[in-house]
């Protein structure tokens, strides 16, 4: 057998060192499923693919604008909102889904650009526990809503302190359920529903050059010859974005208080009267004549003048609210010129003194700023770049706070464009600044990219004032010529509610649309003033401790030598000096001494220096002087 080959059945045996060890009358299971007629699982070694938190459960892409269904699947709003409308299913369960059904999310980023936990600044991975608040949309990690929320039952948002209930906790992410973001158990997956993508081979036909064009021109041409090509602009410009952001808005309006978010919301405003600054005829474009009413008496209406007085009201505002934009500090390296300019000018007054010269403080925080701009239709988060422009947001934070854009209206709407609002006077010509007039512009690198961007409104260069303008889509022509300063971090449903409002030939909404309020939340410019302040009474008490120091140092007879002393000078009890410069002046005339009289006697039977004591009497009996001797 070892000169051939062995048999059929019979398996040689190794020989030589190590042998033994693999001589074995068994094989093992491994060998018996590899090598053997085993059984053998197909599906072993395919990957798990799980879908990432930040990816969108139709497109699989990472997502900008989220939006999440009831059950906390997370989807793009380009791509949740075309898919619902089309399909009518989750895309994830293939459950019945409604477009008032989604809930706008809103992640928030740390310093690196990557999702975080707005509370406890943890940063999201694969492996987190995320949940939702289904009434404010914020996003924080499940650690922070138990502990600060469920546990001690405050039931209250973390960040806008608004009531919610246990069933409006919404999962986003469960690291105990892999199993729920399985990519291949996804119902459009399973059923072949294609994503919408735009479409390269008519792109590709057309002779223009649509990478130069805008979205809305794109998407006119995408439907050239077709029957959608009349209707393609009918609800509004923007993009698919701004589309799928206004049908969502239109879906949560229409379905009322049906389960949307706006069932949630106080809607105790509604009960409320008009607004008294609001007169119903502000929008009468003729003055009545006399067959209606007196139109001279002290009761005649007069929107223009109504106008002007609001305008006057929010400069008295301006004057008497005491800015922080108006502080002024005297700069010890600098003086006014007055002693220099009167010595070489014949027109100038004649002064001897060169003043220090005062200066506006300026301010530059390092972080955001964030307001809430309620008006009738709704509120608008605005978040306030006051890091990167601090004039432009220190201008707006200031007027906010004294009331200058109360009652105020937004007088210039265009659907696709933007809506611009500021004025007192309601004209568009009117407003001004914290500094009394217009400031420079701060042109950085913020653009007019995308939906809800805040910018200061103009008439040229440096003529910024108190006007501003929110954009309904991209503007890119705007970059370089307004300054952005803002963006909307909430209210979109509002922003949409205030495009649909109808105009006149002067782009006025024919409803006013009032800004109420302005509400400061977090005002950097504040809290720096305040620090300044806290440091500037903490250097004081430092050089008045310092003086005193110095003081004490030169002046001997500290309480070690003379403790007595020193307790009753600091109790305004010091001893006063006797007439005389003689030694022993204070001797005497200390804390608790008596005055002594001239004759009296003290305890060693010696009686006062001053005075003399008492004649001695001449002693009787004796010896005598020895005369008789």
């Amino acid at each position: 057998l070892l000169g051939g080959s062995a048999p059929f059945g019979v398996t040689l045996v190794a020989m030589g060192k190590k042998s033994a060890s693999k001589d074995r009358g068994y094989i093992t299971a491994t060998e018996w499923k590899v090598d053997g007629g085993g059984y053998k699982d197909h599906s072993e070694g395919l990957p798990f693919r799980r879908l990432p938190f930040n990816c969108c459960a139709v497109s699989f892409l990472p997502f900008e604008d989220p939006v999440c269904a009831p059950d906390g699947t997370v989807m793009d709003i380009m791509h949740a909102v075309p898919y619902v409308r089309t399909h009518g299913r989750h895309p994830v369960s293939g459950e019945p889904l409604g477009l008032k059904d989604l809930t706008t999310l809103t992640f928030h980023k740390n310093g690196e650009g990557r999702y975080e936990c707005p509370v406890l600044n943890k940063e999201f991975t694969n492996s987190t526990h995320i949940v939702a608040v289904k009434t404010t949309g914020n996003v924080y990690c499940f650690e922070a809503i138990d502990e600060l929320c469920v546990k001690p039952k405050n039931w209250r948002d973390l960040l806008t302190d608004e009531k919610f209930t246990r069933k409006d906790l919404v999962t986003i992410q469960d690291p105990q359920n892999l199993a729920g973001r399985a990519v291949d158990a996804f119902a459009h997956v399973k059923k072949g529903h294609a994503v919408p993508a735009a479409k390269s081979d008519v792109r590709n036909a057309s002779n223009v050059n649509q990478t130069a064009v805008s979205a809305d021109v794109r998407r006119v041409l995408d439907k050239l010859g077709t029957s959608d090509a009349s209707t393609a602009l009918a609800v509004g410009g923007g993009g698919r974005k701004a589309q799928a952001e206004r049908e969502l808005a239109a879906a949560k309006q229409a379905a009322g208080g049906g389960g949307g978010d706006d069932a949630h919301k106080d809607k105790t405003h509604l009960l409320k009267g008009p607004s008294p600054a609001s007169h119903p005829l502000d929008n009468v474009r003729f003055r009545p004549g006399s067959h209606t009413w007196n139109t001279d008496g002290e009761t005649a209406h007069d929107a223009v003048s109504d106008a002007e007085k609001r305008r006057k009201a929010g400069e008295e505002k301006l004057k008497l609210g005491g800015l922080y934009g108006g502080e002024t500090k005297v700069n010890a390296m600098r003086t006014t010129g007055a002693g220099s300019t009167s010595f070489t000018s014949t027109v100038m007054a004649h002064t001897a003194s060169n003043d220090r010269a005062r200066e506006i403080i300026v301010r530059n925080p390092k972080k955001k700023g964030y307001a809430r701009i309620t008006t009738n239709v709704g509120d608008l988060n605005v978040e306030l770049h006051c890091d990167v422009t601090p004039r432009t947001c220190e201008n707006f934070i200031a007027l906010a706070k004294v009331g200058y854009y109360e009652n105020t209206v937004f007088h210039r709407s265009v659907r696709n464009f933007m809506i611009q609002g500021g004025d007192p006077s309601g004209t568009g010509t009117g407003g001004r600044s914290i500094w009394g007039g217009n400031f420079k512009d701060e042109l950085t690198h913020l653009k007019h990219d995308g939906r809800g961007v805040v910018s200061m409104a103009n008439s040229g260069k440096h003529t910024n004032g108190s006007q501003f303008f929110v954009l309904y889509k991209s503007a890119s022509h705007l970059d370089g010529k307004h300054s952005v300063f803002g963006n909307v971090v909430g209210g979109m449903e509002t922003l949409a509610k205030m495009e649909r409002a109808f105009t006149d030939a002067r782009d006025k909404p024919l409803v006013p649309i009032t800004i109420e309020k302005v509400e400061v939340f977090v005002d950097p410019y504040e809290d720096a003033a305040l620090l300044e302040q806290q440091l500037s009474v903490a250097k004081q008490e430092k050089e008045e401790k310092d003086i005193k120091q110095r003081v004490d140092a030169l002046n001997p007879g500290k309480w070690w030598s003379n403790p007595s002393g020193e307790a009753a000078r600091e109790a305004g009890d010091a001893p006063v000096a006797k007439s005389g410069a003689g030694v022993g002046k204070y001797v005497g005339v200390g804390v608790g001494a008596v005055e002594k009289k001239p004759g009296d006697w003290n305890a060693s039977g010696r009686g006062n220096e001053d005075q003399p004591g008492p004649a001695k009497k001449p002693k009787s009996g004796g010896y005598g002087n020895f005369d008789g001797w």
